[in-house]
């Protein structure tokens, strides 16, 4: 009979680990990028070998394929939620709410619609007079580099 082999001790088992895991080695290609920094050394390193032109085109193709894919099945979803919703009565009732409201307070306030009118003959006015402002503003501009132009060339 052979006599059984003894383990170490947990600490060296962990102390082995940590050195084996903790020893690292910089890649050849980082290497060569490092010293080429260094002024005054001449080492070439292979370049790396391009991929070839299939898996490049193998790439793109699965890229495309999974876009597709992934935008067709959140489309699909998208409609699967939005019919099961209900949600086309949704939105149609939300896009008759503003009416409905405002008929609300039509009915319950008879001065309202003098009011809501008067405000908009206000905002109709507040549209002229910015618009005018806004021509004021770009002639007085205009002006101002003409002068500019003017006194440039004097």
């Amino acid at each position: 009979m052979s006599a059984p082999l003894s383990t170490p001790p947990p600490d060296e088992l962990l102390d082995a680990a940590l050195r084996h895991e903790l020893r690292w080695e910089a890649p050849p290609e980082l290497t060569s990028r490092l010293l080429q920094l260094v002024p005054g050394t001449s080492i070439t390193a292979p370049d790396p070998a391009p991929l070839p032109r299939w898996r490049f085109y193998l790439a793109v193709v699965l890229i495309v394929v999974t876009a597709l894919v992934s935008i067709i099945g959140a489309s699909y979803l998208y409609q699967l939620v939005w019919f099961q919703l209900g949600a086309d009565y949704l939105l149609a009732q939300l896009e008759a709410l503003p009416a409905r409201l405002l008929q609300m307070v039509y009915d319950t306030m008879p001065f309202a619609r003098e009011l809501i009118g008067v405000i908009a003959l206000i905002r109709d006015q507040l549209h002229w007079l910015l618009l005018a402002l806004i021509l004021w503003i770009l002639l007085d501009q205009r002006q101002s580099e003409g002068r500019l132009a003017h006194n440039g060339q004097s």
